[in-house]
């Protein structure tokens, strides 16, 4: 009971003469956003009459009247924020723009969720890179509503529930899959979105208690200090935990693509630890000494799970087939690292600011296939133009795919795997790599052990 008064507390962001510090900075924090905010979306959208325009019978007027109606809220948004953006220390003028927000995002939501139900496609692959836009669209409205949890909850739910409801009125079984993944992709959004605002709120709220003890800082200093001292550990102990959400968040859709396609949780650990031994192997290497920092070798350890996040838009009858893939099967499934690429795009480009943890996980879920001679995809990419965090994955899924057991093929034994790796030095494989490989095997038929399948044999 406390917990869900707490949560409609949130939701109603009430302001009164307790919280109105507080509720005052985040409305600031999210008024400095604000344009940037109108911006994508104007962009977003665009891009999304572009894409829609070339779609066989699509009806051009509807799209321009569509864009049009956003245009113009968009634009009495903006004359509104520049002529009354300051106006945010009173009480009345916190609920007004917390009306404003709240009803801004359910309407330009809905616009966004309407739009997907009229004009989705009926070419599957089509389909398919319309939901990434509206998932990074999503996965950003929690970047850039956390202060504000109504609009956070107003935009997602206009976007995803006519999204989702237009999806599962195909009345197919990949389309009920689909369905599903984007209902259970929207309920963890959410709860992530509200995890995010209380601990963006308990930060806040740290930060005025920390200034009222600083003001009493002249008569009790050694007292105080111990406070600042405390309260600085609480707060990082908060970054912590946002940290974990990010990281729990990342395996969680890791397991969402695996649960689609014949490999296992435990394809997700193995994986994660073979980069990580291989990228430790190499960090005093002369051509990756600069690049393989301590840093840089836990965000590869961490975004490993996302290699393959792109399977999702893979249909179930290519992506689960026991056999052999026809030449057209195969073309589309190799579209699976531009579709989590662009996914990952989409969802950094709603940040405030570029992130170079997301830039790695867009490598890896891009770059996995490529091939050091220049024969891989998607891109053809050869050599050194290969992201390094694309060439350890790429080792690090061959090997695990290789000892593990699928519908479609045995297990190869753990010398068998090594050989063939060996095989791609210098056309699949980076060769500094191969040889750092063959080096540390051990390490990986140890971790291959640590996290087997029951069904998989590695001797």
């Amino acid at each position: 009971m406390e917990s869900t008064r707490i949560f409609l507390s949130d939701f109603r962001f009430r302001v009164d003469e307790t919280n109105l510090s507080v509720r005052s900075q985040q409305l600031q924090a999210r008024l400095k956003l604000y344009p940037g905010m109108l911006l994508s979306q104007i962009v977003a959208q665009a891009v999304f009459v572009w894409l829609m325009w070339k779609v066989p019978g699509s009806i051009h007027q509807y799209l321009l009247i569509w864009l049009g109606i956003t245009y113009s809220l968009y634009l009495t948004e903006f004359i509104r924020w520049l002529n009354f953006r300051e106006k945010i220390r009173t009480i009345a003028e916190c609920n007004e723009w917390s009306r404003i927000f709240f009803l801004f995002a359910l309407t330009i939501g809905l616009m966004w969720g309407l739009g997907s139900m009229y004009f989705l496609p009926k070419d599957l692959l089509v389909q398919v890179v319309l939901i990434c836009v509206m998932l990074g669209l999503a996965s950003g409205s929690a970047a850039t509503n956390t202060t504000h949890l109504p609009s956070l909850y107003a935009y997602v739910l206009g976007l995803m529930v006519p999204l989702i409801f237009r999806v599962l009125v195909e009345l197919d079984e990949a389309h009920f899959a689909l369905g599903a993944l984007l209902l259970l992709f929207m309920l963890m959004l959410l709860a992530s979105g509200h995890s995010i605002h209380k601990l963006v709120l308990m930060s806040l709220q740290q930060k005025f208690e920390n200034q009222s003890l600083a003001k009493q800082l002249a008569s009790k200093n050694n007292e105080l200090e111990l406070k600042v001292e405390e309260r600085s550990g609480q707060l990082r102990l908060k970054s912590e935990e946002v940290s974990h959400i990010r990281d729990v968040t990342i395996v969680a859709m890791g397991i969402l693509a695996e649960t689609r396609d014949h490999e296992t949780g435990n394809h997700l650990k193995r994986t994660q630890n073979y980069i990580r031994a291989l990228a430790n192997k190499m960090r005093n290497h002369l051509r990756f000494k600069n690049s393989l920092t301590e840093e840089f070798i836990e965000a590869l350890f961490k975004l490993a799970p996302l290699h393959d996040i792109g399977k999702v838009g893979i249909p179930d009858h290519i992506l689960l087939k026991p056999g052999k893939l026809t030449a057209e099967e195969f073309e589309i499934m190799k579209t699976h690292p531009v579709i989590g690429g662009d996914v990952l795009t989409a969802a950094e480009s709603e940040l405030p600011a570029p992130s170079r943890f997301l830039h790695i996980g867009r490598d890896i879920a891009t770059g996995h296939h490529e091939k050091w001679d220049g024969s891989g995809y998607p891109l053809g990419l050869k050599g050194e133009d290969i992201p390094i965090s694309a060439r350890l994955m790429a080792i690090a899924d061959v090997y695990d795919a290789l000892i593990s057991q699928r519908v479609y093929k045995k297990a190869f034994p753990h010398e068998v795997a090594v050989s063939l790796i060996e095989l791609g030095r210098g056309t699949h494989f980076d060769p500094d790599l191969v040889d750092a490989f063959l080096d540390i095997q051990d390490d990986f038929r140890n971790i291959a052990e640590r996290y087997c399948d029951i069904s998989n044999d590695i001797d």
